[in-house]
């Protein structure tokens, strides 16, 4: 199954090459600052910082980017299990294949992307809004929603012309 998720570049690793049999494994890190940050003051209030693994011909994909951008990236997880001496183990594995600089509604819709420094006048700060979760979504859609309906069509006693649509016994 895959997933997707926004954040800030806090890590890049460099590119690790290990052997296996007769091949050689590549595989990079990469970490991003995801934190749930109060709306109104920019403080942290739950720090959120995912470790992602690009692998194969994707640690090369990492090349293009900086710490401070603001990317989203797609990812799968991969679950193991492994019997040693008697006891069985899980691990999970966060396997990153695909990341691109993000863009906001409102940029995908003008045409263009920012990153962190490009927000702050070339200084990244851990303020800016980084995961877009599913409430954040919901709200922005909802504010787009009632502003396309505000303000609302009156008649010429300046009540709403769709009728009386509220619950007030008034």
């Amino acid at each position: 199954m895959a997933f997707q998720i926004s954040g800030i570049i806090q890590h890049i690793g460099n590119t690790e090459s290990i052997p296996y049999q007769d091949k050689v494994f590549k595989k990079r890190e990469l970490v991003l600052d995801c934190s749930y940050r109060n709306q109104f003051t920019g403080q942290i209030e739950r720090a959120n910082y995912p470790k992602f693994e690009f692998t194969g011909n994707h640690v090369d994909d990492l090349n293009g980017f900086n710490m401070g951008d603001i990317v989203t990236v797609s990812f799968s997880l991969n679950g193991s299990r492994s019997e040693k001496d008697g006891q069985v183990r899980y691990f999970t594995n966060v396997q990153g294949y695909k990341i691109e600089k993000y863009q906001s509604r409102y940029n995908q819709q003008q045409g263009g992307n920012q990153t962190a420094q490009e927000a702050n006048g070339n200084q990244p700060t851990p303020t800016q809004g980084a995961c877009q979760s599913a409430q954040q979504a919901a709200m922005e859609s909802a504010r787009a929603a009632s502003a396309a309906n505000f303000p609302p069509a009156v008649d010429a006693n300046e009540n709403p012309i769709q009728g009386n649509n509220d619950d007030l016994p008034f």
